[in-house]
């Protein structure tokens, strides 16, 4: 039986709304539509030994599609007040791991949720086929290791300069350390707008169309 694609989604769901998120369906590289198609969520909780994950499982055009919850006393890289909470999404990775194609697992993230895709790529650097991080923290970065995953990063022009600069230093020490990374700032948009409109067909089938040898 064919293996299915895998899909992890990082964000903050009392911002986001994960489970009446849109997202854009379309892994064609040649795709030019922008349409958005809603995706029903599953709830589902995982036992580890962290504590108890609650997260979300779609299944759409084969593949897995997993929004973890991040628990409101943590957070998904950690910082100087809330521990990481990343140790049971690892788990999740894992439990999914036979039922999926090992060279097509992705990684999204956006604003915190952001953080937590860069810390995972400094401690998982040949997991993932390629990854998504709309306007991220920028915390917890190894260029060394980020630049072993394929990546595109986004920031909004209504947003902070110290997010757009930070984007672009870090992008280049990737891209210096051999990386292959894309980096938009995108007129107009703000934080939470950058977080949600980042997820265009376009950009998403640059993502899918990268796969983990």
């Amino acid at each position: 039986m064919k293996k299915r694609y895998f899909l992890l989604l990082l964000c903050i769901a009392t911002l986001f709304g994960c489970s009446r998120m849109t997202f854009p369906w379309e892994v064609n590289s040649q795709a030019k539509s922008t349409a958005r198609l809603d995706v029903a969520y599953e709830a589902r909780q995982l036992k580890t030994s962290g504590g108890t994950l609650p997260y979300r499982v779609a299944h759409r055009m084969n593949v897995i599609f997993l929004v973890p919850q991040c628990p409101a006393d943590y957070h998904w890289s950690g910082n100087r007040n809330l521990p990481s909470y990343l140790g049971p999404v690892k788990e999740l990775l894992q439990l999914y791991a036979d039922s999926t194609d090992a060279q097509h697992k992705y990684v999204f993230g956006a604003s915190m949720g952001g953080g937590g895709v860069w810390r995972l790529l400094n401690e998982c650097p040949n997991t993932f086929a390629a990854a998504f991080i709309a306007s991220g923290m920028y915390r917890n970065i190894n260029p060394q290791m980020a630049a072993k995953t394929p990546l595109y990063v986004t920031v909004g022009g209504a947003e902070d300069d110290r997010p757009k600069e930070d984007g672009q230093r870090v992008t280049e020490a990737i891209r210096a350390a051999g990386g292959e990374v894309r980096f938009d700032i995108i007129p107009g948009l703000n934080h939470p707008q950058t977080c949600e409109q980042s997820f265009t067909a376009e950009r998403i089938a640059w993502v899918f169309g990268h796969t983990r040898q």
